[in-house]
Protein backbone atom coordinates (compact mmCIF):
# COMPACT_ATOMS: atom_id res chain seq x y z
CA UNK A 1 0.00 0.00 0.00
CA UNK A 2 1.45 3.41 -1.04
CA UNK A 3 2.10 5.50 1.65
CA UNK A 4 1.53 9.33 1.27
CA UNK A 5 4.59 11.45 2.21
CA UNK A 6 4.54 15.73 2.08
CA UNK A 7 6.97 17.20 0.25
CA UNK A 8 6.60 19.70 3.05
CA UNK A 9 6.98 17.86 6.22
CA UNK A 10 10.48 17.22 5.13
CA UNK A 11 10.74 13.47 6.05
CA UNK A 12 12.88 11.08 3.96
CA UNK A 13 10.72 9.87 1.60
CA UNK A 14 12.77 7.38 -0.19
CA UNK A 15 12.51 5.12 3.12
CA UNK A 16 9.16 4.37 2.07
CA UNK A 17 9.37 3.26 -1.48
CA UNK A 18 9.40 -0.23 -2.66
CA UNK A 19 12.07 -0.70 -5.57
CA UNK A 20 11.03 -1.56 -8.80
CA UNK A 21 12.62 -3.87 -11.63
CA UNK A 22 14.55 -1.84 -14.40
CA UNK A 23 11.72 -1.94 -16.64
CA UNK A 24 8.70 -1.81 -14.04
CA UNK A 25 7.47 1.96 -15.57
CA UNK A 26 6.94 0.83 -19.08
CA UNK A 27 9.54 3.62 -20.45
CA UNK A 28 11.20 2.07 -23.28
CA UNK A 29 14.02 4.63 -23.70
CA UNK A 30 16.60 3.18 -22.03
CA UNK A 31 18.25 0.08 -23.06
CA UNK A 32 20.92 -1.67 -21.28
CA UNK A 33 22.26 0.29 -18.53
CA UNK A 34 25.67 0.91 -20.28
CA UNK A 35 23.41 2.04 -23.42
CA UNK A 36 21.55 4.77 -21.23
CA UNK A 37 24.65 6.13 -19.62
CA UNK A 38 26.79 6.65 -22.87
CA UNK A 39 24.46 7.09 -25.19
CA UNK A 40 20.51 7.64 -23.85
CA UNK A 41 21.66 10.54 -21.36
CA UNK A 42 23.52 12.93 -23.78
CA UNK A 43 21.64 12.43 -27.54
CA UNK A 44 18.26 11.58 -26.66
CA UNK A 45 17.39 13.18 -22.77
CA UNK A 46 19.03 16.19 -22.83
CA UNK A 47 18.17 17.98 -26.11
CA UNK A 48 14.47 17.78 -24.82
CA UNK A 49 15.31 18.67 -21.40
CA UNK A 50 16.60 21.78 -22.63
CA UNK A 51 13.65 22.27 -24.76
CA UNK A 52 11.54 21.99 -21.27
CA UNK A 53 13.66 24.36 -19.52
CA UNK A 54 12.86 27.14 -22.34
CA UNK A 55 8.93 25.91 -21.69
CA UNK A 56 9.26 26.96 -17.67
CA UNK A 57 6.40 29.32 -16.20
CA UNK A 58 7.21 32.27 -14.60
CA UNK A 59 8.87 30.85 -10.71
CA UNK A 60 7.38 31.98 -7.96
CA UNK A 61 8.96 32.06 -4.24
CA UNK A 62 8.46 29.25 -3.13
CA UNK A 63 8.02 26.84 -6.22
CA UNK A 64 7.57 23.23 -5.60
CA UNK A 65 8.71 20.92 -8.34
CA UNK A 66 8.84 17.79 -9.02
CA UNK A 67 10.33 15.48 -12.13
CA UNK A 68 9.67 11.61 -12.83
CA UNK A 69 12.16 9.04 -14.63
CA UNK A 70 14.70 11.65 -14.12
CA UNK A 71 17.26 9.63 -15.82
CA UNK A 72 20.28 10.36 -13.16
CA UNK A 73 19.35 13.86 -13.70
CA UNK A 74 20.34 14.83 -17.04
CA UNK A 75 17.92 17.47 -16.67
CA UNK A 76 17.26 17.98 -12.82
CA UNK A 77 20.93 19.43 -12.10
CA UNK A 78 19.97 22.20 -14.78
CA UNK A 79 16.95 22.64 -13.25
CA UNK A 80 18.23 23.32 -9.54
CA UNK A 81 20.43 26.00 -10.68
CA UNK A 82 17.73 27.84 -12.50
CA UNK A 83 15.39 27.87 -9.27
CA UNK A 84 18.15 28.44 -6.65
CA UNK A 85 16.49 30.27 -4.03
CA UNK A 86 12.89 29.89 -5.82
CA UNK A 87 11.62 26.76 -5.17
CA UNK A 88 12.82 23.01 -4.33
CA UNK A 89 13.48 20.18 -6.95
CA UNK A 90 12.25 16.33 -5.82
CA UNK A 91 13.51 14.25 -8.70
CA UNK A 92 12.51 10.55 -8.62
CA UNK A 93 13.72 7.47 -10.94
CA UNK A 94 12.64 3.96 -10.91
CA UNK A 95 16.02 2.78 -11.42
CA UNK A 96 18.38 3.29 -7.75
CA UNK A 97 21.59 3.59 -9.50
CA UNK A 98 20.25 6.48 -11.48
CA UNK A 99 18.40 7.82 -8.36
CA UNK A 100 21.39 7.77 -6.19
CA UNK A 101 22.57 10.29 -8.19
CA UNK A 102 19.85 12.93 -8.78
CA UNK A 103 20.57 16.12 -6.69
CA UNK A 104 20.18 15.83 -3.49
CA UNK A 105 21.13 19.94 -1.58
CA UNK A 106 19.03 21.17 1.63
CA UNK A 107 16.07 22.72 0.85
CA UNK A 108 16.83 23.13 -2.30
CA UNK A 109 16.19 19.54 -3.97
CA UNK A 110 15.97 15.93 -2.65
CA UNK A 111 16.06 12.59 -5.00
CA UNK A 112 13.32 8.98 -4.39
CA UNK A 113 13.32 5.77 -5.88
CA UNK A 114 9.91 5.91 -6.81
CA UNK A 115 7.98 4.64 -9.95
CA UNK A 116 5.67 7.57 -11.87
CA UNK A 117 3.24 4.43 -11.74
CA UNK A 118 2.54 4.91 -7.95
CA UNK A 119 3.69 8.74 -6.79
CA UNK A 120 4.13 8.40 -3.21
CA UNK A 121 3.03 11.74 -2.50
CA UNK A 122 -0.34 13.38 -1.41
CA UNK A 123 -2.47 15.37 -3.66
CA UNK A 124 -1.86 18.41 -4.52
CA UNK A 125 1.86 18.24 -3.77
CA UNK A 126 3.70 20.00 -6.28
CA UNK A 127 3.16 23.54 -8.43
CA UNK A 128 5.04 21.65 -11.43
CA UNK A 129 5.56 18.34 -12.84
CA UNK A 130 8.12 17.42 -15.31
CA UNK A 131 8.35 14.55 -17.47
CA UNK A 132 11.14 14.26 -19.99
CA UNK A 133 10.35 11.21 -22.86
CA UNK A 134 8.36 9.71 -20.15
CA UNK A 135 4.67 9.25 -22.00
CA UNK A 136 4.15 8.58 -25.56
CA UNK A 137 5.25 5.50 -26.23
CA UNK A 138 2.41 3.39 -24.67
CA UNK A 139 -1.06 4.03 -24.75
CA UNK A 140 -1.93 2.51 -21.58
CA UNK A 141 1.20 2.95 -19.43
CA UNK A 142 0.28 7.06 -20.72
CA UNK A 143 -3.41 6.63 -18.64
CA UNK A 144 -1.84 5.87 -15.59
CA UNK A 145 1.17 8.04 -15.69
CA UNK A 146 -0.57 11.41 -16.63
CA UNK A 147 -3.09 10.72 -14.32
CA UNK A 148 -0.71 10.16 -11.15
CA UNK A 149 0.79 13.35 -12.28
CA UNK A 150 -2.19 15.32 -12.24
CA UNK A 151 -3.34 13.80 -9.14
CA UNK A 152 0.17 15.47 -7.18
CA UNK A 153 -0.18 18.59 -8.65
CA UNK A 154 -1.95 21.83 -7.45
CA UNK A 155 -5.49 23.38 -8.79
CA UNK A 156 -3.70 25.96 -10.80
CA UNK A 157 -0.07 23.67 -11.58
CA UNK A 158 1.87 23.09 -14.84
CA UNK A 159 2.79 19.68 -16.52
CA UNK A 160 5.63 19.89 -18.61
CA UNK A 161 5.87 16.98 -20.82
CA UNK A 162 8.21 16.31 -23.96
CA UNK A 163 7.37 13.51 -26.44
CA UNK A 164 8.49 11.41 -29.20
CA UNK A 165 6.24 11.36 -31.95
CA UNK A 166 4.99 8.98 -35.06
CA UNK A 167 7.03 10.62 -37.71
CA UNK A 168 10.55 9.65 -35.74
CA UNK A 169 12.45 7.28 -37.37
CA UNK A 170 10.76 6.85 -40.21
CA UNK A 171 12.83 6.08 -42.84
CA UNK A 172 14.91 3.31 -40.92
CA UNK A 173 11.93 1.57 -40.34
CA UNK A 174 10.87 2.17 -44.29
CA UNK A 175 14.31 0.39 -44.65
CA UNK A 176 13.77 -2.68 -42.42
CA UNK A 177 10.12 -2.98 -43.51
CA UNK A 178 10.72 -2.82 -47.43
CA UNK A 179 13.44 -5.57 -46.87
CA UNK A 180 11.38 -7.78 -44.81
CA UNK A 181 9.00 -7.65 -47.03
CA UNK A 182 11.36 -8.59 -49.86
CA UNK A 183 12.45 -11.54 -47.63
CA UNK A 184 8.75 -12.51 -46.67
CA UNK A 185 9.13 -11.87 -43.06
CA UNK A 186 5.51 -10.92 -42.71
CA UNK A 187 6.27 -10.98 -38.45
CA UNK A 188 9.12 -8.01 -38.93
CA UNK A 189 6.79 -5.77 -40.76
CA UNK A 190 4.06 -6.20 -38.35
CA UNK A 191 5.96 -5.25 -35.59
CA UNK A 192 7.20 -2.09 -37.59
CA UNK A 193 3.64 -1.52 -38.09
CA UNK A 194 3.26 -1.81 -34.54
CA UNK A 195 5.59 0.44 -33.29
CA UNK A 196 4.30 3.12 -35.34
CA UNK A 197 1.07 3.20 -33.72
CA UNK A 198 2.71 3.18 -30.70
CA UNK A 199 4.21 6.13 -31.40
CA UNK A 200 1.39 9.53 -31.28
CA UNK A 201 1.02 12.56 -33.48
CA UNK A 202 0.51 15.56 -31.65
CA UNK A 203 -3.31 15.45 -31.85
CA UNK A 204 -3.51 11.38 -30.20
CA UNK A 205 -1.08 13.06 -27.39
CA UNK A 206 -3.23 16.10 -26.54
CA UNK A 207 -5.66 13.99 -26.36
CA UNK A 208 -4.50 11.89 -24.00
CA UNK A 209 -3.79 14.73 -21.84
CA UNK A 210 -7.45 15.64 -21.94
CA UNK A 211 -8.55 12.54 -20.94
CA UNK A 212 -6.02 12.26 -17.50
CA UNK A 213 -7.77 16.07 -16.70
CA UNK A 214 -5.30 18.27 -18.10
CA UNK A 215 -5.73 20.70 -20.53
CA UNK A 216 -3.15 21.74 -22.84
CA UNK A 217 -2.01 25.66 -23.14
CA UNK A 218 0.64 25.68 -25.23
CA UNK A 219 2.89 23.10 -27.98
CA UNK A 220 5.91 23.29 -29.66
CA UNK A 221 7.52 21.09 -32.44
CA UNK A 222 10.99 20.33 -33.32
CA UNK A 223 13.10 17.56 -35.58
CA UNK A 224 16.59 16.90 -35.09
CA UNK A 225 19.02 14.85 -37.04
CA UNK A 226 20.56 11.74 -34.60
CA UNK A 227 23.00 10.89 -37.38
CA UNK A 228 23.95 10.23 -41.15
CA UNK A 229 24.50 6.24 -41.28
CA UNK A 230 26.05 4.30 -44.02
CA UNK A 231 24.80 1.05 -44.08
CA UNK A 232 27.16 -0.66 -41.62
CA UNK A 233 27.03 2.05 -39.21
CA UNK A 234 23.89 1.30 -38.28
CA UNK A 235 24.61 -1.81 -36.63
CA UNK A 236 27.52 -0.25 -34.85
CA UNK A 237 25.45 2.20 -33.42
CA UNK A 238 23.63 0.63 -29.36
CA UNK A 239 21.85 3.76 -29.43
CA UNK A 240 20.13 2.30 -33.41
CA UNK A 241 20.36 -1.17 -31.90
CA UNK A 242 19.46 -1.43 -28.57
CA UNK A 243 17.30 1.71 -28.05
CA UNK A 244 15.15 2.73 -31.11
CA UNK A 245 14.95 -0.94 -32.63
CA UNK A 246 15.05 -3.15 -30.12
CA UNK A 247 13.84 -1.10 -27.20
CA UNK A 248 11.39 1.23 -28.83
CA UNK A 249 10.20 -0.92 -31.72
CA UNK A 250 10.54 -3.94 -29.74
CA UNK A 251 12.43 -5.56 -32.89
CA UNK A 252 14.67 -8.76 -33.35
CA UNK A 253 16.15 -8.30 -36.56
CA UNK A 254 17.61 -11.71 -37.79
CA UNK A 255 21.30 -12.04 -38.19
CA UNK A 256 21.22 -12.67 -41.69
CA UNK A 257 18.56 -10.03 -43.16
CA UNK A 258 21.59 -7.05 -41.63
CA UNK A 259 23.57 -7.72 -44.85
CA UNK A 260 20.25 -7.07 -47.01
CA UNK A 261 19.39 -4.33 -44.88
CA UNK A 262 23.09 -2.49 -45.48
CA UNK A 263 23.18 -3.29 -48.97
CA UNK A 264 19.59 -1.19 -49.07
CA UNK A 265 20.47 1.44 -47.25
CA UNK A 266 23.70 2.38 -49.26
CA UNK A 267 21.93 2.13 -52.18
CA UNK A 268 18.54 4.27 -51.20
CA UNK A 269 20.68 6.48 -49.45
CA UNK A 270 24.39 6.81 -50.49
CA UNK A 271 25.05 10.39 -48.77
CA UNK A 272 23.91 8.56 -45.50
CA UNK A 273 20.34 7.42 -44.43
CA UNK A 274 19.01 10.61 -41.91
CA UNK A 275 18.02 9.20 -38.77
CA UNK A 276 15.63 11.83 -37.28
CA UNK A 277 14.06 11.94 -33.84
CA UNK A 278 10.33 14.56 -33.94
CA UNK A 279 9.24 15.77 -30.10
CA UNK A 280 7.06 17.87 -28.98
CA UNK A 281 6.78 19.96 -26.31
CA UNK A 282 3.68 20.36 -24.06
CA UNK A 283 2.89 22.60 -21.27
CA UNK A 284 -0.64 21.90 -19.87
CA UNK A 285 -2.90 22.57 -16.49
CA UNK A 286 -5.12 20.49 -14.63
CA UNK A 287 -8.49 20.70 -15.74
CA UNK A 288 -10.77 23.30 -13.18
CA UNK A 289 -13.14 20.79 -11.25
Amino acid sequence: MRRPVSVASGQPIWRHLAPPSWYSSGVQWRGPPGTFEDEVRSRLLAPPAELILDALPPLQPQTRFLEVQAGGGVMARALVERIAGLGRLVSIDDDDALASVLPNAPRRAARAHASVMALPFVDASFDVAIANLVVGADAAHDTARLLELRRVLRPGGWLLVSVVLHESFGRLLDVIGDVADDKGLVAIAEAIAAARQRLPDAGVMQERLLQAGLVVAQVGLEERLLGLYRGAMLFEDPLITDVIIGGLCRLTIPEQLIPAIVQATDGWYPAGLPVTVHTMVLTARPERR
